[in-house]
């Protein structure tokens, strides 16, 4: 009986060392699958990233040197910056929007355009009396010179459009902008609505 327990335990012990050896010999097999199949994968995106350089390097190569881009930057920022401190500064008024130091050159303004208006009123539209409304804008220098004239609404009127051309040019040049208009000011246009009374005058309204 003794020997019987001690075969029994024999070949327990030896079935117990068996299982251990299948079974580290069962870890190494599926370590050296992984390790395989992990250097498979990495030969793979080793391809994959030497395709991806090879076509970075040629978009790269037909690009334009890196120093001449920044150089061509450079020049048309300073292009830029050259053309805002030549950019004369503009303000565009109305009888309405006009702040308290542009108020009286406009009235001064409206009293030289009416009394050279009234004078030199259209004589062919006071024979067949023809009146009408216009909206224009004077573009005015700093030396009170005129900059630019522009008809924003017509009368529906060619011979009256025209002579309001022709009353801002025997009425200019005007007077000078002041200091505190020019001191921010470089050309001031002054938007207004003229007024063709039937043959009798000419009136600067809003």
């Amino acid at each position: 009986m003794h020997k019987d327990r001690f075969g029994y335990t024999l070949f327990l012990s030896i079935s117990f060392h068996l299982i251990i050896l299948i079974g580290l010999s069962l870890e190494i097999a599926q370590r050296k699958g992984a390790n395989l199949g992990s250097n498979l994968t990495n030969n793979s995106k080793v391809k994959n990233f030497s395709v991806e350089l090879k076509g970075l390097a040629l978009q790269m190569g037909s690009r334009p040197n890196l120093d001449s881009m920044i150089v061509e930057l450079k020049k048309k920022v300073g292009d830029h910056s050259q053309d805002l401190k030549i950019r004369p500064r503009r303000d565009t008024i109305t009888a309405v929007s006009a702040h308290s130091k542009q108020t009286l050159y406009l009235e001064k303004w409206r009293e030289r355009v009416e009394e050279v208006g009234n004078f030199h009123y259209p004589d062919e539209a006071r024979k067949n009396k023809i009146f009408g409304s216009l909206r224009i804008l004077v573009a005015i220098r700093v030396d009170g010179h005129v900059e630019d004239f522009r008809i924003m609404e017509s009368s529906g009127s060619q011979i009256l459009d025209e002579a309001a051309e022709k009353i801002v040019e025997l009425a200019a040049p005007f007077d000078p902008l002041p200091e505190e208009i020019s001191f921010e000011t470089d050309i001031l246009e002054i938007v207004r609505t003229w007024r063709f009374h039937e043959g009798i005058s000419l009136k600067s309204t809003e």
